[in-house]
């Protein structure tokens, strides 16, 4: 790239205790066989060798701008990285995972010359140590527009809550609208559904070569606490408020959507059944139960189907239950 030219990619990539994994990172996005992009690695406040590694990158290519800052978690290291974006999209990509294909940006390149639209989603793999596990989408039967799709997408799971799964036009970042829930955890849950009021086209890219790695010694997704149930409750709450201002289309989508997140937590919930905030979101959103029939993936419709049967508290209960003979069976 050759300097003063536009900037296609912003590509942001929080970085906290990740040595083990961010040089394999950014070299992931280094080694594109596209060359119109910049590199915003954030580290936030990591205690280990992560500020030295990607300070040393920084020093080898021109394309990687490192920021250093306090540790405020991932949704402030995020939105640093989008304030100091130039790129005409935002591209999301976690410090402990990697692109596996050095045709990954070229090939979402070749898809918005066809097409500019605001969002495109793409597929994902599962890292294990011993495996990959491709994560397909499809829009078969989808016309390719969002008014007409957004609940499909939704249903379907093509818009699910990973900000790191989608290229985003950075115009819809601009006003604030876009940025990150400082202080949330499952911060992606509220932000995908910020995502979806806003974008007003798509397109889906199943290739399957963002690894998503798994089962990271420290990783903060290997454990469901207190604060992540109140937090993704907290965010439907927010993410349906004043919802009604909305295209139909869109607040059915929203529905669908939150009712996901809702049932999503449920063999968690009977951990916490104390916590009163927790009770009483539970009450307030329980209605949303009524969308499971129409979600596609069989585990949350059946979840969802139960929980309105037999009631959350008893159903929160039993799929507590059900979820610790699994892992003792699991081992």
């Amino acid at each position: 790239m050759i300097r003063g030219d536009k900037i296609k990619f912003s590509i942001i990539v929080p970085a906290y205790n990740v040595a083990q994994y961010i040089e394999e990172c950014v070299e992931s996005v280094l080694n594109q066989d596209y060359d119109n992009y910049e590199v915003i690695v954030v580290d936030d406040g990591a205690t280990d060798e992560t500020p030295q590694i990607i300070d040393s990158l920084a020093q080898k290519s021109e394309k990687v701008k490192v920021i250093h800052q306090e540790n405020g978690g991932l949704s402030a290291a995020r939105n640093s990285g989008i304030e100091e974006a130039n790129g005409d999209y935002i591209i999301f990509l976690d410090g402990d995972d990697f692109w596996s294909s050095q045709s990954f940006l070229n090939d979402i390149n070749n898809r918005l010359n066809e097409n500019s639209v605001d969002v495109i989603i793409y597929s994902y793999s599962y890292h294990y140590t011993d495996k990959i596990a491709k994560k397909t989408i499809s829009n078969k039967g989808l016309s390719g527009n969002i008014k007409k799709d957004c609940t499909d997408l939704v249903k379907r799971e093509l818009i699910t809550a990973p900000a790191w799964n989608k290229c985003v036009k950075r115009t819809l970042f601009v006003d604030g609208s876009l940025d990150f829930q400082v202080g949330f955890l499952s911060e992606d849950c509220l932000w995908c559904a910020n995502l979806l009021k806003l974008m007003t086209s798509y397109a889906v890219f199943d290739n399957a070569q963002y690894m998503y790695r798994q089962n990271r010694a420290g990783s903060i997704t290997n454990v469901v606490k207190e604060k992540n149930v109140l937090d993704i409750l907290k965010s439907i709450s927010i993410g349906l408020d004043n919802i009604e201002k909305l295209p139909f289309e869109k607040q059915e989508a929203l529905k669908v959507y939150f009712a996901i997140s809702y049932i999503s937590i449920l063999p968690f919930v009977h951990l916490y059944k104390n916590n009163f905030d927790i009770k009483n979101y539970l009450t307030n959103y329980e209605y949303l139960l009524q969308y499971s029939r129409q979600i596609e993936n069989k585990s949350f419709k059946y979840t969802g189907l139960v929980a309105k049967g037999i009631g959350v508290e008893k159903a929160a209960a039993l799929f507590n239950k059900l979820l610790g003979l699994y892992k003792k069976f699991k081992g």
